[in-house]
């Protein structure tokens, strides 16, 4: 048996200067797309004002967008292996710059909700096949550090996009989100050119169409139904049909994958024990957050009586403590080993998110922010632990296929769990509990994710070492 990761292994060595380069260029077109994500909902009144319509109708603009998301990202693997993975991220760029210019000049609501969806489209292929780009360019034992690059420009999105949302819509119009995409985009395209490596496609090969509209329309009615059920003003009753009719079309292709020699979504992958422990874990615990950055503002103002921006600024402590981690994820992981290290950290995250919601913070607000702070910390290396543990044991020429497994479960799962907060609320309100309602709904979130943490015990010693051996 090969000796266990202690504090005594050699410090890892820094990233060669192409995965380097290949992480950050990457990193940065995230950037821009979760820029546009979170930009949005800023301007809606003033869209809705624009365009004759209103606030609710152009909410769809986001569910729009995520809709476009699910259904294609099932296919974006089987896209990258047929046709290059650098051709296909460069084409989903094109498109989403083009979406984007589109949308400026939107004329009416109906108009706005449809680009959206196919900006979310072109999101759906550059989001998987980037970070493919990136576990294609990497060693093993530059993963970690990798991918920690990869997603660290896309976690400072969401801090800025509000603001500059609004910002935009103030002084130059709401058309401006959706026109900045223009020379941001083109940057992009310049750099991937230049700079990406590129996998030839290998042509050729059977189509899954039908596994492909199973999958991708199952996963679209799922992720419907569950950001309905955390919508107050929808009625449940479609959305409880949305979700039934995802179930019966996700355990078709199920069906039929098994059937298949070569489908859209490789189910054989969860052969892999790494693979599966991470997607289960993982599952668990994007279940068991993914509600928070939609709980954190609602408890603050409808608890606590703070304003909306003061509720955004201290919404962003987690994502601050988020940031902070990624610069010792790769030591950490080193020092611990991914068994200890998720355990661990799923425990910190479960602690702090369950105190939060315990703590008072008018009255205690140091406290408060260091649950925060805590909560955001943990959470991002499991974040990352989990993305990177799934790839330990799969083959690079699967690394296609199990992005997009790995990615459509991951958009679900945090579904689910914005779903599962707003379902905890609606039914402390409805026991008309009063405030305590909001505090237990932290401590059954944080039970969930204490749950994960647990799981992750199953896991062998040597869960992801080779990720974690220094270069020789």
């Amino acid at each position: 048996m090969p000796p266990a990761v202690t504090a005594a292994a050699a410090p890892p060595e820094r990233l060669s200067p192409q995965t380097r380069r290949t992480a950050w260029i990457v990193s940065s077109i995230f950037f821009v797309e979760q820029l546009d994500a979170t930009s949005v909902a800023s301007a809606l009144p003033a869209m809705a004002a624009d365009l004759g319509s209103d606030t609710v109708t152009l909410s769809a603009t986001i569910t729009a967008y995520l809709l476009g998301l699910t259904v294609l990202i099932p296919l974006s693997g089987r896209l990258a292996e047929r046709h290059g993975d650098k051709r296909v991220f460069a084409g989903a760029i094109w498109l989403f710059l083009a979406s984007s210019i589109a949308c400026g000049f939107a004329p009416n609501a109906l108009v706005l909700i449809a680009l959206r969806f196919v900006q979310g489209m072109a999101g759906a292929l550059m989001a998987p096949v980037g970070r493919l780009i990136v576990l294609r360019t990497a060693a093993r034992h530059e993963l970690v550090e990798a991918m920690a690059l990869v997603i660290l420009l896309a976690m400072i999105a969401p801090m800025v996009g509000p603001f500059l949302g609004g910002l935009l819509t103030t002084y130059v119009g709401w058309r401006w989100i959706f026109w900045i995409n223009v020379p941001l985009c083109l940057g992009a395209l310049w750099l991937v050119r230049r700079f990406l490596p590129a996998t030839e496609g290998r042509g050729g090969g059977a189509f899954d169409l039908r596994g492909t509209l199973l999958s991708g329309i199952g996963f679209a009615c799922l992720m419907w139904g569950l950001m309905a059920l955390a919508e107050a003003q929808v009625r449940t009753g479609p959305a409880v049909a949305a979700l039934a009719a995802g179930v019966l079309l996700v355990a078709a292709y199920v069906r039929h994958a098994r059937r298949t020699a070569e489908p859209v979504l490789a189910l054989d992958l969860l052969a892999l024990r790494s693979f599966r422990d991470a997607m289960a874990g993982g599952s668990v615990f994007r279940i068991a957050v993914g509600g928070v950055p939609f709980l954190l503002p609602v408890t603050l103002q409808q608890r606590d009586g703070y304003s909306p921006l003061e509720a955004g600024l201290v919404v962003l402590i987690p994502a601050v403590g988020g940031f902070a981690m990624k610069f010792f994820s790769g030591k950490i992981l080193r020092r611990t080993g991914y068994r200890k290290g998720l355990f661990l950290h799923g425990a910190l995250a479960a602690g702090c998110l369950a105190a939060a919601g315990w703590v008072p913070p008018r009255e205690a607000m140091a406290v408060y922010a260091a649950m925060l702070f805590g909560f955001g910390w943990a959470r991002s290396l499991q974040m990352n632990a989990y993305g990177t543990l799934a790839y330990a044991d799969v083959a690079r020429p699967r690394l296609a296929a199990a992005t997009s497994f790995f990615l459509a479960i991951q958009n679900l799962t945090v579904a689910m769990g914005v779903a599962v907060a707003a379902l905890l609320l609606q039914g402390g309100a409805a026991a008309g509990s009063g405030d305590t309602a909001y505090s237990w709904v932290y401590l059954v979130l944080g039970a969930v994710a204490l749950g994960s943490a647990a799981m992750t015990l199953a896991m062998p010693p040597s869960a992801g070492r080779d990720l974690l051996q220094t270069k020789r």
